[in-house]
């Protein structure tokens, strides 16, 4: 079925309702615990909805006049609550409907947000030479206190016309001067966690998942300040109404397959969780071409060493219960705290290893397999993958090879 800009989408209205910052529906509306006037009223009165930063800075444009369709509660929600966000959508799911009932039964119908579906792979906006000002809308922390490190969501509002799509990078070039140089910094690159429409779904923002980087000296136990990441702790500490400078976006080596009948496989350890974020918001939740076209399986893999660790559990557990046509899977691998076959810790490459027929079925027939994060990440699922192979009585070499050829392996480390 061909989606275009006009498509009309039916959804429920209890899921309708349960989207908080959005300014103007055009619905049907049946008896509603508030109405959407009194919703629409609210957002400017409280400056966007957002405090911590000047009115408008995230509002969201009507929907009617940008062809755009809300799909997300507010980012306030998102930055201030935490490890502990929990989708609206998680109550409404139970009586959703995706196309079938008739007006006057409790449906809005909307128009599809379709308004960037056609940017194809967007190219530099701005190179790291000349990169261009960007202002952080705000920030907060992901992971649990016992977890450890600091990792955060940080969301960017981007000069106009910067555009990017799932799977690309950014570029963030810290202030100041290096001081082994004398020069300024050089460009940190981070993977986009955010879909084209962004956080906020204006089209206007980025959001970055970002560790602080930090070194702790083993005779004293303490960090040594001296070590930290330029870049990371800069973002990480960053206030709202920050200004930074940004290029990119870059990269087409994590971009979804064209095929929406196409299996995809994501492993992640930490913040490599980003592009896949991004590749599940498009897929799962907003209201796109892209979600009502795929219909295939997505598997994702996520390694973190304690539950406390793990990153937007409370946004897979809701695209889990969201009606889809296609479907998704999330296996966590909590090294601390679960263990392989073998009695040992339990990583990502032991999930594909025990999962080894499914893993090679779904290549076999044309999966796409994507991996992100640390690059220590990778010797070791080589090596499980390479004993997979032998265990079939196949050449591990030829058949990545096979995959490499066939566009189907992606990979992403740092």
């Amino acid at each position: 079925m061909k989606f275009t800009s006009s498509t009309c989408l039916l959804f429920s209205l209890p899921l309708l309702s349960a989207f908080q910052n959005v300014n103007s529906f055009q619905a049907i509306q049946t008896s509603t615990p508030q109405t959407l006037t009194e919703l629409s009223a609210s957002v400017p009165a409280a400056g966007g909805g957002i405090p911590m930063v000047p009115a408008g800075d995230r509002l969201l444009f009507d929907p009617a006049q940008e062809g755009m369709l809300g799909g997300t509660p507010s980012l306030d929600d998102r930055l201030t609550s935490g490890l502990d966000y929990e989708h609206g959508y998680l109550k409404a799911t139970a009586s959703s409907s995706s196309a079938t009932a008739v007006e006057g039964g409790g449906v809005a119908v909307k128009d599809a947000q379709a308004w960037l579906e056609d940017l194809g792979v967007p190219g530099p906006f701005a190179k790291a030479s000349q990169p261009v000002t960007a202002t952080v809308l705000g920030r907060g922390k992901l992971i649990a206190d016992e977890a450890p490190g600091d990792i955060q969501h940080v969301v960017i509002k981007l000069p106009e016309g910067f555009h990017y799509v799932e799977g690309q990078s950014l570029s963030v070039i810290p202030p100041g001067i290096d001081s082994k140089t004398a020069k300024p910094h050089k460009p940190r690159l981070y993977s986009i966690a955010s879909t084209r429409y962004g956080d906020v779904l204006d089209g206007s923002t980025v959001s970055l998942c970002v560790r602080r980087a930090e070194y702790f000296d083993p005779a004293t136990g303490l960090v040594d300040p001296s070590k930290k990441g330029v870049c990371s702790n800069f973002l990480c500490d960053a206030q709202p109404g920050t200004t930074l400078q940004v290029a990119g976006p870059v990269g087409k080596t994590m971009l979804l397959p064209e095929d929406p009948t196409t299996d995809i496989i994501m492993v992640a350890t930490g913040t490599g969780i980003a592009p896949f974020r991004s590749f599940l918001h498009r897929l799962f939740v907003e209201e796109t071409i892209a979600r009502h076209q795929f219909q295939a399986r997505a598997w994702l893999v996520l390694g973190v060493p304690v539950t406390g660790g793990l990153l937007y559990p409370q946004e897979f557990a809701a695209m889990q219960q969201t009606p889809s046509a296609g479907s998704l899977e999330v296996t966590y691998a909590i090294s601390r705290e679960m263990q392989n076959k073998q009695g040992g810790k339990l990583y990502v490459q032991d999930v594909l290893a025990e999962r080894a027929d499914d893993l090679m079925d779904r290549l076999d027939n044309g999966a796409h397999i994507y991996f992100c994060g640390l690059k220590g990440m990778m010797p070791g699922i080589l090596e499980a993958l390479e004993q997979v192979a032998i265990n079939k009585g196949l050449d591990w070499g030829t058949k990545l090879k096979e995959y490499k050829a066939n566009k189907q392996w992606h990979v992403e480390v740092y």
